[in-house]
């Protein structure tokens, strides 16, 4: 069996400094070891061995040995559902078991967005200007990574709501009352219906590769709602 992690949330700093992370309105404060641990699965997916490795060693590097094991760290963010794995005897239905129940959020990356970036890292933070405009450059998208984002225009749907939907060819939503229409129209279907539905797919592999993609540029987070 293959098991994958990875972070849920968006990190910030709250009104008083200290490092948060936001899933939908809830803000989770974390100690440092708890933060270093999400920190080493936010835009990436990783198996178990992979995250222990990563964060023993940035433990030594950082020196700050804590007190519990590393499984006690995890578990804790497992229970505030601050990290979500997935488990199954492939790589890619792990990656779906993973993926499926969560909700994309794209990150904003407008050039407004973008320009008050830049202006905290040059003037706030004192990097040079050069370093700064690395801010601007964006990794060149893939068309069905293209499509994925213009679903999520108006509204954060699941992995699974995005596979179907672009199984049926669509690859834009007005409104909600157009995603009911597309994918619960049926008086059966509901989430459950939907995470087993989008399992068997033929557009399941390229999309959920798309989705991961994103992720790892930077591009969406995963949520749960």
């Amino acid at each position: 069996m293959m098991t994958l992690y990875t972070a849920i949330g968006t990190y910030k700093l709250n009104t008083s400094g200290l490092p948060t992370v936001m899933v939908g309105e809830q803000e989770y404060g974390l100690d440092s070891h708890e933060l270093l641990l999400w920190s080493c699965l936010a835009f990436r997916i990783l198996t178990y061995q992979e995250l222990k490795e990563e964060f023993c060693q940035q433990e030594k590097d950082l020196h700050i040995l804590g007190e519990l094991g590393f499984d006690r760290y995890l578990n804790r963010l497992i229970t505030r559902r601050l990290v979500v794995s997935g488990q199954d005897c492939t790589g890619v239905d792990a990656l779906y078991d993973l993926m499926g129940h969560l909700h994309v959020q794209p990150i904003p990356s407008g050039m407004a967005v973008k320009t008050i970036g830049f202006l905290k890292l040059w003037l706030c933070r004192g990097l040079s200007f050069h370093k700064a405009t690395s801010i601007f450059h964006t990794e060149k998208l893939e068309p069905l990574e293209k499509c994925v984002l213009s679903l999520l225009k108006r509204q954060t749907l699941s992995t699974a709501e995005l596979i179907l939907c672009l199984e049926k060819g669509k690859t834009s939503l007005k409104n909600t009352e157009e995603l009911m229409e597309c994918l619960y129209a049926n008086e059966t279907a509901d989430c459950d219906s939907i995470l087993t539905d989008g399992r068997v797919c033929e557009s399941r592999y390229p999309v959920l590769t798309a989705i991961a993609n994103l992720y790892f540029k930077q591009r969406i987070t995963f949520q749960i709602i």
